[in-house]
């Protein structure tokens, strides 16, 4: 605890430096060259971390592999079933914007919703919206109507003296 925390010094930056909201701008040969190193680092990094699964793959016991496999069933088949719900979902949705007094259940009965799912569990849009396009026919869009009946000149205004007649029977 004897060494003192620095200070924040609040100072402009020195001439010539520029300030920390200006914007720096870099000339496109320098940036290409930053790009391709990059891509470098990228790709080492994934050879390594495929050599280290490797590694790990080797010096498993037979256990921690059997383990390990069920793991990855179990979560490709979890990742399977939540990904059909998300087409289901996404199907009802875009097939009630195209017509919406479609019922979908009987078309997601007969439909493989496996289909619509990719790899990596999320629904496949484009599929999806081809599908709909395909099985839910189009309604058009029509203004509902707000008829409130034939319409009818109202009968004229009674006076007074029509009131009182009615009223003593002498109308």
């Amino acid at each position: 605890m004897s060494e003192a925390a620095p200070e924040a010094v609040n100072e402009a930056p020195p001439a010539g430096e520029p300030a920390a909201e200006e914007a720096k701008t870099f000339d496109a040969e320098y940036v290409e060259k930053l790009r391709k190193e990059n891509a470098k680092y990228r790709t080492e990094a994934k050879s390594t971390a495929a050599e280290l699964e490797k590694v790990r793959q080797a010096s498993m016991t037979e256990a921690e592999k059997a383990a390990a496999e069920a793991e990855a069933r179990g979560r490709a088949s979890a990742t399977a079933e939540f990904g059909k719900r998300l087409a289901t979902s996404r199907f009802d949705a875009l097939a009630s914007k195209r017509n919406p007094s479609f019922d979908t259940s009987a078309v997601l009965d007969i439909v493989d919703l496996s289909k619509f799912v990719g790899d990596d569990g999320e629904p496949d849009e484009k599929a999806i919206t081809a599908a709909v396009e395909k099985l839910v026919p189009v309604t058009e869009a029509t203004v509902p109507s707000f008829d409130g009946g034939t319409r009818t000149t109202p009968p004229a205004p009674a006076g007074m003296n029509s009131l009182i007649r009615k009223a003593t029977g002498r109308a």
